[in-house]
């Protein structure tokens, strides 16, 4: 019967829906959490997580409220990868990144403070529609994953130029800050 229920929208009925927009969520169990910078919330239907990685699409969390008149944001679209980090594997530098991307031509790197990103020149617009085929990418290392971290926007937004790398960085910085204030070992 929930598995019924679950399924319908409820609002006929009175009873709630679902909540589609996350402030932070488990990708990992006891390992890593994420959370998106301030006006970012995960999509809940684009959550997977488990011992062996996960994933996490964010988006302003006013084009996930039904109520929302407008995004407020820019079209722009975060997403988070973990997986387990191969004991061989060093610390993801921005030189590995650029040469894991370069059939998308690199156009900037940098390593910096714990994370690597990379502004890659192709390979953006195939995610969102009208989208700006720049975008960036990041990797950082968290309790024995591998993060990888990325951002698209619309043509001519934020993934274009410097903002997406500040917005980036600050993505890495909120998923770094909720896990320390989550104690997650």
């Amino acid at each position: 019967m929930s598995g019924c229920l679950a399924a319908d929208t409820g609002s006929e009925r009175g009873l709630a829906k679902p909540k589609v927009a996350l402030a932070s969520a488990t990708i990992v169990p006891d390992k890593l959490v994420v959370k998106g910078p301030k006006g970012f919330c995960i999509d809940r239907r684009s959550l997977k997580s488990g011992r062996s990685g996960g994933f996490a699409l964010l988006v302003s969390c006013a084009a996930l409220d039904e109520e929302a008149r407008g995004i407020g944001l820019e079209t722009a679209i975060l997403t988070l990868q973990a997986q387990p980090q191969s004991k061989e594997a060093a610390r993801a530098e921005a030189g590995s990144l650029a040469r894991a991307f370069a059939g998308i031509q690199p156009i900037y790197q940098e390593n910096g403070d714990g994370m690597s990103l990379v502004h890659l020149a192709q390979g953006g617009d195939v995610i969102i529609p009208n989208g700006e085929p720049k975008h960036w990418r990041a990797a950082l290392t968290f309790n024995g994953y591998l993060v990888g971290l990325a951002l698209y926007s619309e043509k001519g937004g934020v993934a274009s130029g410097g903002t997406g790398k500040a917005l980036l960085i600050e993505f890495a910085e909120a998923v770094l800050a909720a896990n320390l204030r989550a104690d997650v070992e």
